[in-house]
């Protein structure tokens, strides 16, 4: 799944390449500290987006778990199911998204009405990260997440 660049705007590929491709490559995730641990925060954001995560340890799960995600052709949620190759949610999530950026592995689709990045990325022949976010949520959400820091 490569992005065809005609269905996107070049605001949204511009969007994509600074808000997340950027924002890894400079360091400024790397170094930030998140804690998501059942804060009320994220489940406030969880709940605001109907935003389902599914951060595995293994990547044989995370191909396990899309044989079952595509048995049900009912999505009409917020989804992402990765690898947790960083050892913390958001910061492997974060990675994830910046892979599938930099390698065009998302499209642009019409599904309940509704517009979603729906988006698949692999390396070596394993998939890393899957999923589907609304259009209007996918920037939102992303902020919001970018505000949850450790507390010292």
């Amino acid at each position: 799944m490569n992005v065809n660049p005609h269905k996107f705007t070049k605001k949204e590929l511009a969007d994509f390449y600074e808000k997340l491709i950027l924002l890894w490559e400079t360091g400024d995730l790397i170094n930030k500290k998140f804690d998501v641990r059942f804060g009320k925060d994220y489940r406030r954001i969880k709940a605001t987006y109907s935003f389902t995560v599914r951060c595995l340890d293994k990547v044989s799960d995370v191909e396990a778990e899309n044989q079952i995600y595509n048995g049900n052709k009912q999505h009409n949620t917020n989804y992402i199911c990765f690898h947790n190759v960083k050892k913390n949610l958001l910061k492997s999530y974060f990675y994830q998204l910046r892979n599938i950026a930099a390698h065009a592995d998302f499209t642009k689709q019409k599904i309940f009405g509704c517009n979603w990045f729906v988006f698949s990325h692999s390396y070596k022949q394993q998939l890393k990260c899957y999923g589907q976010i609304r259009c209007k949520d996918f920037w939102k959400l992303r902020d919001s997440l970018l505000e949850l820091k450790r507390k010292r």
